[in-house]
């Protein structure tokens, strides 16, 4: 009977002191976050903005500013930062689970050239001043069901100093960025980036 008692009073103390913050973590590592965009938000918006999404989670940031180089600067609930060229290509990330910065903004994925060369930072692991070339694949142009001219152009993004290499695609609707999927580091999955412009 002595033991029984022992025995159910270690159990109680001994859950007592229990981190429950793990089954928190746990749950978070499985659950998903999916944002559905349809014609209904789309219409609700005053500015324009993007879906990003990787395998887990979805986040809108919204358009903030239009640099005198083009580069278009889109914010986030938490005040993270994605900058990319008007082309859809990033150039920079700031608070995002890791990021990335190029050290040249004047690259242009719907320009002819077959290869673009800079340097980049990678923050999470920390890589800094790295060379990169993203050379272009093959490019696509069809009309939809529409009549808008579609063009989706695929490139490969390499980093020779790390051995990384990802391919990587642009859609653009009637010479507008409409879609991208990117690999902005190679530890994480690959960012899809829709494209939502108000005019």
């Amino acid at each position: 009977m002595i033991k029984r008692y022992l025995l159910i009073s270690i159990f109680c103390t001994s859950c007592a002191s229990i981190d429950y913050s793990y089954f928190n973590d746990f749950k978070n590592y499985y659950s998903t976050n999916k944002i559905l965009i349809d014609e209904s938000f789309i219409n609700n918006q005053d500015y324009s903005f993007i879906k990003v999404s990787n395998s887990k989670n979805d986040a809108v940031f919204v358009l903030s500013n239009i640099d005198q180089f083009g580069v278009y600067e889109w914010i986030g609930s938490n005040y993270e930062s994605i900058k990319t060229t008007k082309d859809g290509l990033i150039i920079e990330t700031k608070g995002l689970r890791s990021d990335i910065k190029f050290y040249s903004y004047d690259i242009s994925i719907l320009k002819k050239a077959s290869n673009f060369n800079s340097q980049i930072d990678l923050y999470n692991p920390d890589l800094i001043f790295a060379n990169i070339t993203i050379r272009r694949n093959s490019s696509t142009t069809y009309k939809n069901s529409k009549g808008n001219e579609m063009n989706v152009i695929q490139y490969t993004r390499i980093v020779p100093e790390i051995g990384w290499k990802t391919k990587e695609s642009y859609t653009f609707k009637d010479g507008v960025i409409l879609k991208s999927i990117q690999q902005i580091n190679p530890m994480h999955d690959p960012l899809e980036i829709n494209f939502y412009f108000q005019y």
